[in-house]
């Protein structure tokens, strides 16, 4: 029997719907932000908008809009989700002994939304079927509309990656605003704790 620590070795997210850096962040809103009044680098701004918005999504690990997941893992075992802030788990299913599809009672688990990162518990599971991976999914819903203070992060990034064009600057030396992107985004991290 597994002890009741935390694994996140074993576990694989998968999110059904990624946002565009445009619905977080008008393509317009962007603009007026860079002082940018023609439409010839429209494209090259909403790349990234799209780049800053999945940046500040894996730097907080929090996703900025409503979407359906499924969690997989190898067996049953108590674990924090790595992304959210999740909003529901709508079930669960396993592969049982004989590697039937079966779906677990709800009385065999309970989770935590309310706590980042979000968690769930599992108590007398079945046995699963031994022979394969990924033999436990969890669906359920993640996602919320980004706070203020990480649409303006998202702001900066783009004004940054607008100026910054190349992978490298040679002959100047850079310096990170101390209070800028990451001071921004930090108070809004979902850190995973074991």
């Amino acid at each position: 029997m597994r002890s009741p620590f935390f694994y996140l070795t074993d576990m694989k997210l998968e999110i059904t719907t990624q946002p565009t850096g445009t619905d977080i962040l008008p393509l317009s809103t962007a603009k007026e932000f860079l002082r940018v009044d023609h439409s010839d680098e429209d494209t090259t701004i909403t790349a990234l908008i799209n780049a800053a918005v999945q940046h500040c999504q894996d730097y907080t690990n929090r996703h900025f809009v409503s979407s359906n997941f499924t969690l997989s893992l190898d067996d049953f075992h108590n674990c924090e989700f790595s992304t959210g802030p999740i909003n529901t788990i709508t079930g669960v299913t396993y592969k049982d002994v004989g590697n039937a599809t079966q779906t677990l009672a709800t009385s065999k688990y309970w989770y935590d939304t309310k706590r980042e990162p979000g968690r769930i518990h599992f108590e007398n599971a079945p046995d699963t079927y031994d022979d394969d991976f990924n033999v436990v999914t969890i669906s359920g819903t993640l996602g919320a509309a980004p706070a203020t203070p990480v649409v303006h992060a998202i702001k900066m990034l783009v004004a940054h990656y607008y100026e910054n064009r190349r992978a490298v600057i040679t002959g100047t030396t850079s310096i990170e605003i101390p209070l800028g992107v990451a001071a921004l985004l930090n108070p809004y991290r979902i850190i995973t704790t074991k």
